[in-house]
């Protein structure tokens, strides 16, 4: 992928996922970044550019995982658990040296300024965390004015916000809330704010920080996304991980190339990232599901391809995840795909993915033994869903497999 191109599209592919959580509001990360890139116009700090302020808004939230808590993100001015996900999003950020700079700011976006000026960090890193909460809190004071207000526009909560931050003294860097006021008395500020436009406007920027994404980096965004995905649920933790080993495992032994089976693994990791979207109280439903859960269920593998397609390194990751849950008879989903239209890669993808669930212990049932998971993979073989020759290669490794989905 041309290096200009590829951090802006991945840093929006990373927000599209963080979006992803939200339930009742979306877009949240893209409305902080925006509006950080915004009040640039309006203050300096040091060594951050509005570029740099913009990547800040946009990640901020990458450690949030739970629908419920990116509820009480949106709901709440303040809550003493608020620093957890800024510590599990910095964790996320460690493994990617191009993000390095925003890891402080991400740490310390729900630290009240008070509290923030004491930190062994540098100034600029303060006050620009202190931007992206002032942000994270007119965003949530937005949601809130909408709530109580559902008929309304985003320009008419501006006396409400103006007049709410006036009365959280000590929260934030007193220049900044100076910086907002001035830049939010544009009227297109708050125009740009509407979901239709937002995305729009964030497509058009140009980026000037530019990297190049190998396999390597690939695999590293990818265990983020997958620790995100997995971290959601008791139903999926460690799901994911181990259904990329497995799938590695099985097209490395069916002598696919070496970097087709390092693009398979990373596909198992992305998998199931559709299902950041699907409210927890349906993913961890221990009954069967109802119509309109199962449609909510379903489109999870149409949300990976949809996020994970816009960067070029991931296109092919992007169809072999979508199509994990196709069968060859045309009755899976999200594509009703039959026979050929499934590509081998995607086969494989379905099995190990099957396998690893059946095989993994959930909290409404023991982890099933190997050859309970073998009668199961061996109907579906015969039923004409699955596909013969991969699942005897299963057959005659199964052992082998077993510990690689229950590692």
């Amino acid at each position: 992928m041309q290096a200009n191109h590829c951090f802006k599209d991945l840093t929006l592919m990373i927000s599209d996922v963080i979006d992803q959580v939200g339930l009742d509001d979306t877009q949240h990360g893209k409305r902080v970044g925006y509006m950080a890139w915004q009040c640039a116009d309006h203050l300096e700090i040091e060594g951050f550019t509005a570029e740099d302020l913009l990547v800040a808004g946009l990640l901020h939230d990458i450690g949030v995982s739970s629908s419920r808590e990116h509820e009480l993100l949106v709901t709440l001015m303040d809550w003493e658990k608020s620093s957890f996900h800024c510590a599990e999003g910095v964790k996320l950020l460690e493994n990617l040296p191009f993000y390095h700079k925003y890891i402080d700011v991400v740490r310390y976006h729900h630290t009240h300024w008070d509290k923030l000026q004491p930190l062994p960090i540098s100034n600029s890193s303060k006050q620009a965390a202190s931007l992206i909460f002032l942000m994270d809190r007119v965003d949530a004071l937005l949601f809130q004015y909408l709530a109580q207000n559902p008929d309304d526009e985003a320009i008419h909560a501006r006396e409400f916000i103006h007049t709410n931050l006036s009365q959280l003294d000590g929260f934030f860097y007193p220049p900044l809330v100076e910086a907002f006021v001035k830049a939010s008395t544009i009227d297109a500020f708050w125009f740009n704010l509407e979901k239709s436009h937002l995305s729009r406007y964030l497509q058009h920027l140009d980026f000037e920080k530019s990297i190049t994404l190998d396999l390597v980096s690939t695999e590293a965004v990818a265990l983020i996304l997958a620790a995100a995905v997995d971290a959601k649920s008791p139903f999926t933790a460690e799901h994911s991980l181990n259904v990329g080993a497995l799938a590695y495992y099985i097209a490395k032994q069916l002598e696919l190339d070496e970097a087709r089976c390092q693009q398979l693994k990373i596909a198992g990791y992305l998998h199931d990232i559709g299902k950041l979207h699907i409210p927890d109280n349906i993913l961890e439903k221990e009954g069967p599901l109802n119509a309109k859960e199962t449609v909510a269920m379903h489109r999870h593998g149409f949300e990976a391809q949809d996020i994970l397609e816009r960067v070029t390194s991931f296109k092919e990751i992007a169809l072999w995840a979508c199509q994990h849950h196709e069968f060859l008879d045309g009755s899976g989903y999200p594509y009703q795909l039959k026979g050929d239209q499934i590509p081998f890669e995607s086969r494989i993808l379905t099995i190990a993915d099957i396998f690893q669930a059946l095989a993994q212990k959930r909290p409404y049932r023991d982890s099933m033994p190997v050859n309970q998971v073998m009668q199961i993979l061996t109907e579906l073989a015969e039923q004409g869903k699955i596909d013969t020759q991969i699942m005897a290669f299963v057959q005659d490794h199964q052992q082998q497999c077993w510990q690689l989905a229950t590692a």
